[in-house]
């Protein structure tokens, strides 16, 4: 896993608007979301619910669109919960860049994903070593 201390150059990673593409196609894919929050914690689980939700829709799960966002991110520090069945998806977090908002205490986030297609096979990720 990337730190994401090294994250505040001031340039926006290339991996962000140039979504990677996967040497073993049809294991996994590349993903990148945004969170925002006051915190890194709070920024990366609103970019996690995300990801999440999107490789839920992706899959066919059934997803409660009752939930907003806030109530995704509340769920994922307690378990990940889809109409009260458990969702397995392996899912690689392999770079993250975040920056300082002009408003106070705001920090946006992008977080690079490896994300399986298949939850019953091995994705076999691979290493990801262009992060900045």
């Amino acid at each position: 896993m990337t730190s994401h201390l090294w994250a505040q150059t001031g340039e926006i990673p290339s991996w962000v608007k140039n979504i990677p593409s996967s040497q073993t196609k049809g294991n996994f894919y590349y993903r990148v979301t945004m969170g925002e929050g006051q915190t890194y914690d709070k920024a990366y689980a609103n970019a996690f619910a995300k990801a999440l939700l999107e490789a839920a829709w992706k899959h066919g799960v059934r997803v409660n669109t009752q939930n907003d966002m806030e109530a995704l991110e509340t769920s994922i520090t307690e378990s990940i919960s889809v109409e009260n069945h458990t969702m397995e998806l392996p899912m690689n977090k392999v770079c993250d860049y975040w920056e300082q908002l002009y408003s106070p205490n705001r920090i946006r986030l992008y977080v690079l994903w490896q994300i399986a297609n298949d939850a019953l096979k091995d994705p076999k990720f691979e290493e990801y070593t262009n992060c900045q």
